[in-house]
């Protein structure tokens, strides 16, 4: 799990975000902070023990970009995704040029929500495993909004309708629950998505050797498919 922060000075938003961020499985929520020197202060702390913050631009007494511009000056490797209703060119500019990894407007939608956290995990879990950067794993990495499969590899659009963030949350998912066999209406649930769109998903990582798809015939009318992660090339 991502040790996670939220840097929000409104008391209703920030516990929006907290219940919206709670239900991502590979998100841990460590702390709340209504003052960007507060955050900063923690992290300065707690050098190793965040991978990713949440962060609104307009904050008192330091903004979120000062923040930033701050924090990349302690050399912490950390992400940042920046959710706020600033939507000023040299605002977005200049947070992208420290090195942002999403940025999303409010009013925001819990879609949206999900496609910035699946690009987090995504990258995180390429600068985790990557020893030898090639042009795809750099593609990728740039590129977020392709869609491709495991490999790094541009998958086959049409027909295939995967979507490299809605892959990798999915996977990150039946990842965190290895070894444990579920039927598609737990893991439907689990994810807050439909169970049309995770059983596609769920095929497609069958298809890569990742989970396994039994049937379970003892449901007393149709079998119904029981799905377990087994792991990248096992």
């Amino acid at each position: 799990m991502y040790n996670t922060i939220i840097v929000e000075d409104d008391l209703m938003v920030c516990s929006i975000l907290t219940k919206q961020f709670g239900r991502f499985p590979q998100l841990a929520l460590t702390g709340n902070f209504r003052r960007c020197v507060d955050a900063l202060e923690y992290i300065t702390g707690h050098p190793d023990d965040t991978e990713l913050i949440v962060l609104d631009y307009y904050m008192p007494g330091m903004n979120g970009i000062e923040f930033l511009s701050e924090l990349r000056k302690t050399n912490t490797d950390v992400q940042v995704i920046m959710i706020t209703s600033a939507d000023e060119y040299s605002v977005i500019r200049s947070a992208m040029c420290y090195g942002i990894c999403d940025y999303i407007l409010k009013p925001f939608n819990s879609a949206r929500l999900e496609k910035a956290v699946a690009k987090f995990c995504t990258v995180m879990k390429l600068k985790n495993d990557t020893h030898v950067w090639t042009q795809d794993k750099i593609d990728i990495l740039l590129c977020p909004h392709k869609r491709y499969n495991t490999e790094g590899e541009t998958a086959k659009l049409g027909t295939s309708k995967i979507n490299a963030a809605t892959l990798s949350l999915v996977r990150s998912y039946m990842e965190k629950h290895a070894g444990r066999k579920m039927p598609l209406s737990e893991i439907s649930r689990g994810l807050e998505l439909s169970t049309v769109t995770v059983r596609r998903y769920l095929k497609h990582l069958n298809s890569l050797g990742e989970v396994n798809i039994t049937l379970d015939c003892k449901t007393g009318g149709r079998p119904s498919e029981i799905f377990e992660y087994k792991g990248a090339g096992e």
